[in-house]
């Protein structure tokens, strides 16, 4: 149902423009009346992109921040538990 009609197959009417209409200014390039939503609606699509594509960005650089956080602290422990075998087994051998 949905989605299964081609682009191609659907043939848009566009209202016409005339020079002598009275906000003919407001179109200044473009075939059809509508040539400045349809600009509107490309630019804001393209703002759209944009602006999800820099938070995707910016959640990516936390959770990479948050994963060498978590790793830091994780090998802060190792190293600890690792000195303190090493001190243990230098006190054991030494007595």
């Amino acid at each position: 149902m949905f989605g299964l009609v081609g682009v191609d197959s659907v043939q848009i009417k566009y209202p016409s423009k005339e020079r002598d209409s009275l906000y003919a200014h407001v179109f200044p390039s473009g075939s059809h009346a509508t040539s400045v939503v349809e600009t509107v609606g490309m630019l804001l699509f393209a703002l759209y992109h944009v602006s999800t594509i820099i938070v995707l960005i910016n959640m990516l650089i936390a959770m990479m921040s948050h994963s060498f956080e978590a790793i830091q602290v994780n090998l802060l422990l190792h190293n600890k538990h690792t000195n303190t075998n090493v001190y243990l087994h230098r006190a054991a051998v030494k007595t």
